[in-house]
């Protein structure tokens, strides 16, 4: 497991539709910053939306420097997909 630290920027639930007769979207998302180490020691600002399933376990941390467990998995050829395992907190950073 990879674990995310940033601060937290966005809570929302995603927008349902419909598509091919099948309905996607509604679940649970935030938005994360945080900076990414490069090869020659610098650093990029990124942001990051990933899928929990309770957005009630983020709201107050919003604005607020927090780390959590993330997975990744490759969804079609080359989209990366986060998302928050099942039953992770966040935990908050204290600078």
């Amino acid at each position: 497991m990879i674990t995310l630290t940033g601060q937290l920027i966005n809570v929302f639930v995603q927008p349902k539709g419909e598509k091919d007769g099948k309905e996607y979207g509604g679940q649970d998302k935030l938005q994360v910053i945080g900076d990414i180490d490069l090869p020659d020691g610098g650093k990029r600002v990124d942001m990051f939306t990933l899928t929990t399933r309770d957005i009630g376990n983020f709201k107050e941390f919003i604005g607020k420097k927090i780390r959590i467990p993330i997975g990744i998995f490759l969804a079609g050829r080359s989209q990366i997909t986060y998302f928050i395992p099942q039953g992770s907190k966040p935990e908050l950073v204290r600078e």
